[in-house]
């Protein structure tokens, strides 16, 4: 395994990436590497091997499509500047939020007016978003630093999750969403089985009390919870929830799964795309509540 994560990295740095032929070659030096990634980070999660051949869970059809289902649409799809022509494509840019920047050296964004409040995050990261309440106070050095540090992470090794392979790293600015607090607005996870949105995932308090919810494509509270504890309390519908959940399912198409994101401040507008969900590596509770979704897939 080490030896073909080596010897592929080393050739993702040479001119054959530059060629279709020579990302396939790439692709094929890694194989073992991702296959014995996937064996690993999944025994570590769930302290049994996934069954590749004939999964049944949900997260064991995660790890078997990290393998075997790599359409180039996927490195699309990851990518959270390249997404915004697809979604645009798709659904209409009305639903994309503002885009302030792109580029590689966030010091050259100092160069180009910006407003008080913004959000920095990298295209092809998880997590790695920078939320600007204040420009003028922003450690502009500090974030520099930290976004090459995210343009050197590769996805596409930690988890074996291929469609993060061939994505040119960058940093975007976008504009700050409010939510009706004045701060961070709630996402709606749509999870998509063959282009029929089944189920949101809500998040509550993720920066103090993380709490989950799952509601069914009616809002109703489903009864329960991935990796956080479950929030027990029924949210507010949104009233552009229909709405939303009609963009989900127009971008996710005829695939097997996609999850689709979405902000609500009074419209929907697209967060992101997600192939595997916590990377196909969290547990649900109840435990049977994975194989019922896997069934979906």
């Amino acid at each position: 395994m080490v030896t073909s994560e080596k010897l592929g990295t080393k050739l993702k740095q040479t001119s054959l990436a530059r060629l279709p032929i020579g990302r396939m070659a790439i692709d094929f030096i890694f194989w073992p590497s991702d296959y014995c990634k996937v064996r690993a980070t999944y025994f570590a999660a769930f302290g049994r091997k996934p069954n590749l051949l004939a999964p049944r869970t949900f997260n064991e059809k995660l790890q078997a499509a990290k393998l075997f289902r790599r359409r180039n649409i996927y490195t699309q799809w990851a990518d959270k500047f390249a997404v915004r022509a697809y979604v645009e494509q798709k659904i209409g840019k009305e639903y994309l939020n503002k885009l302030l920047w792109v580029g590689e050296d966030l010091q050259q964004a100092k160069r180009v007016p910006l407003p008080s409040r913004f959000v920095i995050k990298a295209n092809q990261g998880s997590g790695s978003n920078l939320i600007v309440r204040d420009a003028a106070s922003l450690d502009w050095e500090a974030a520099h630093e930290q976004t090459q540090q995210w343009l050197r992470q590769d996805h596409s090794v930690h988890f074996a999750e291929w469609q993060y392979r061939w994505i040119k790293p960058r940093v975007l600015i976008e504009e700050f969403l409010e939510g009706s607090d004045g701060g961070v607005p709630l996402d709606y996870k749509f999870f998509c089985f063959r282009g029929r949105a089944e189920m949101v995932q809500i998040d509550f308090d993720r920066f103090t009390d993380h709490t989950r919810a799952f509601y069914d494509r009616n809002f109703k509270l489903l009864p329960f919870g991935v990796k956080y504890p479950r929030q027990s309390r029924i949210a507010a519908k949104p009233d552009c929830f229909e709405k939303m959940l009609q963009l989900a399912e127009s971008l996710a198409g005829p695939e097997l799964f996609l999850r689709v994101d979405f902000y609500d401040i009074g419209r929907p507008i697209f967060g992101e795309i997600t192939l595997h969900p916590g990377a196909g590596l969290e547990k649900f509770d109840p435990a049977e509540w994975d194989e019922k979704l896997g069934a979906s897939i």
